[in-house]
């Protein structure tokens, strides 16, 4: 399905920022596949940063939504398609499911167009190699990804997802907060928020697991830039001032925060993914979405995702259970201390200085 031959290919996938993420494992088995082609990818502008750290990327675009907005937000973006048709890219793989992305792919004049088929048929027609994503089979977003490489005759090599954390940013890191990674008290990294008010567990939630271990460890909350009311409900809530607090942390310093701490806590949102591929150990709370779907993609987690509710997985615009958010409320403060207990003492059991 795609020439061995090709010199210049394209990987388009304009969704969110852990989904940007997810097409780390899909782009290193595609250069293992075909190591003297040009591999670019196309996202949305923000999660480029993780594809820029990967060796052997020819280019990352970054697609600014907000600049093809406005009133000459569509000659825009005609611009944009012209520079893009001027690059002579000769294979594109569409990964997210949507119009505009396949749009692009026709305007780019490659010869080989490789996507998922979906809902809309005029879409399907701008595709050359349409694809049929087996969901039992390759359920997680990954999976659907590499599926795309199997499907086009490829092989994949390495499944892993990890993300190298510059050194730079680390230090960056222990310098600005003035902190080092101790054994003797342990750090919890909590990250209450979420895209959408649906995907919150509740601010007095996690305040209560906090509270149970401000005592004994050190507590990092943080929150990103539009999300300073959340971070400042659970202050509100909490009986002693957490080590860190911070809503202006760039996603690499998150990252670097992240490999600096022994837990990471949080919904399902761009950060419980991102501390998952810097290799820390990741608690995540499902509700609405479900987690063989988008889970982090690691072995050091321990996911709630118990709700039976019939309305799983729903569009997160309304609540149509009679309780609203039934399905994050299952999980109780309670439950989730003690999972951390659990993976704390594992970790200690295992430790070789025990």
């Amino acid at each position: 399905m795609i020439p061995r031959n090709a010199r210049k290919i394209l990987v388009i996938n304009l969704r969110y920022i852990g989904d940007t993420l997810w097409m780390l494992p899909f782009l290193k088995n595609l250069r293992m596949n075909i190591p003297d082609a040009e591999i670019s990818a196309l996202v949305n502008k923000g999660g480029e940063v993780f594809l820029r750290l990967m060796p052997g990327m020819s280019d990352v675009i970054a697609f600014d939504r907000q600049e093809m907005k406005g009133r000459l937000g569509f000659l825009k973006f005609i611009r944009f398609l012209s520079r893009i048709r001027q690059r002579g890219f000769d294979v594109v793989f569409v990964l997210s499911n949507s119009d505009r992305p396949t749009v692009i792919s026709l305007a780019t004049g490659a010869k080989v167009r490789i996507g998922f088929e979906g809902d809309s048929w005029w879409r399907s027609s701008l595709l050359t190699e349409r694809l049929r994503w087996d969901a039992e089979k390759n359920p997680h977003l990954i999976e659907y990804q590499l599926q795309a490489l199997t499907d086009a005759g490829l092989r994949i090599f390495d499944r892993t997802l990890t993300l190298d954390v510059p050194e730079d940013e680390i230090k960056g890191i222990i310098r600005r907060f003035n902190i080092l990674k101790q054994t003797d008290k342990r750090s919890i990294l909590v990250h209450p928020g979420a895209r959408t008010r649906f995907r919150q567990w509740g601010t007095e939630k996690f305040a209560g697991v906090m509270n149970a271990f401000s005592d004994t460890h050190r507590i990092f909350l943080i929150g990103g830039p539009q999300e300073g009311g959340v971070v400042q409900d659970v202050l509100r809530r909490l009986k002693r001032a957490p080590d860190i607090v911070s809503t202006e942390l760039s996603l690499l310093e998150f990252a670097a925060l992240s490999r600096l701490s022994d837990l990471f806590l949080g919904n399902d949102s761009a950060p419980i993914h991102i501390a998952a591929a810097a290799g820390t150990c990741v608690i995540g709370i499902y509700g609405p979405t479900l987690s063989k779907h988008c889970g982090p993609w690691t072995e050091k987690k321990a996911l709630f995702d118990i709700s039976t509710l019939p309305c799983r997985l729903c569009r997160q615009d309304v609540c149509t259970n009679e309780e609203e958010k039934a399905c994050m409320n299952e999980v109780t403060p309670e439950m989730v201390i003690n999972r951390i207990r659990e993976v704390f003492d594992a970790q200690f059991s295992e430790s070789p200085d025990s």
